[in-house]
């Protein structure tokens, strides 16, 4: 179990996904959630249900925003996100989608977590948990 900061409270599960590169949801498509962004490290990979781990965002504050509006509006957001430097319109707009997210993380998480592996993000207590897949 790893201890993290919440920044917006909730209590969610999914597979990890992983991203290196900071992420722009406006370049996901919303309609299946998929990364559509060329070269992304998670292209072709949808963020849907998924607890998205990512460094940060990148683009105007209309793109991140409404990126993040087009999946919830579909239904296809992360479940939770774990960012490694969050910003303003980020942390704005999953407090508005509810979607539960949290930073400062030990290191240690990021050499431990991979895609597939179940995570559990506590945004209330200021845990995560990570269960390895198979």
């Amino acid at each position: 179990m790893f201890e993290c900061h919440p920044i917006c409270r909730g209590v969610a599960e999914g597979d990890a996904l992983v991203s290196s590169d900071n992420i722009c949801f406006y370049l996901t498509d919303p309609t299946a959630g998929k990364v559509i962004e060329e070269g992304h490290s998670i292209e072709g990979e949808s963020v849907a249900g998924k607890v998205l781990v990512f460094p940060g965002g990148k683009g105007s504050s209309v793109v991140q925003a409404d990126g993040m509006y087009q999946l919830a509006v579909k239904g296809n957001s992360p479940s939770a996100l774990i960012i490694e430097y969050p910003e303003t319109v980020l942390v704005a707009s999953a407090i508005i989608m509810e979607v539960p997210m949290v930073d400062r993380v030990d290191k240690e998480f990021y050499r431990v977590v991979k895609n597939g592996d179940k995570v559990k993000v506590d945004a209330e207590k200021g845990t995560i948990t990570v269960v390895k897949a198979p």
